[in-house]
């Protein structure tokens, strides 16, 4: 694009977002000299799973300096199809048995405030609004742990 050949790579990101192309803007964000422009392109080259150009995006920003730098998924959450972490599968499997909070903060070891986040994050990675709307695409979608797996 003749915007990044001529070093505007902020003007290239911007027309490749308007083109809806998220890989070649977050490329064009390399280019820059802004931290925080880089650490969006690192978000979006993670959620692409384009992991070479996010782990390239790392040493630069490293050789900038930037500190707290996302290390970007685990492989298990890569594999889940809606980004959920172990814990939050093991709390949207406790979902499913109608517990509460606090009933699952005493089955996990961890505190009720801890579950709740784990909802929250649960509800917003599903896309719904309530316990029972995540419950139910979950066993839309096959995410829940059959009766038979949880008796094992």
């Amino acid at each position: 694009m003749a915007l990044q050949i001529q070093g505007d790579w902020r003007g290239a990101a911007a027309e490749y977002e308007r083109l809806g192309c998220p890989y070649q803007a977050a490329l064009a964000c390399y280019e820059g000299d802004d931290p925080e422009a880089m650490l969006a392109a690192l978000e979006a080259l993670d959620k692409l799973e384009a992991r070479p150009a996010a782990a390239r995006l790392r040493r630069r920003l490293s050789e900038l300096g930037v500190r707290a730098i996302p290390r970007g998924p685990r492989a298990a959450r890569r594999e889940h199809p809606f980004d959920l972490t172990s814990r939050e599968q093991e709390v949207l499997n406790a979902l499913s048995l109608g517990l509460s909070n606090g009933e699952i903060a005493a089955r996990l070891f961890v505190s009720p405030k801890t579950v709740d986040h784990h909802v929250s994050a649960i509800l917003n990675k599903l896309g719904v609004r309530s316990r029972g709307a995540a419950v139910a695409k979950a066993q839309g979608t096959a995410l829940l742990e059959t009766q038979e797996a949880r008796t094992k």
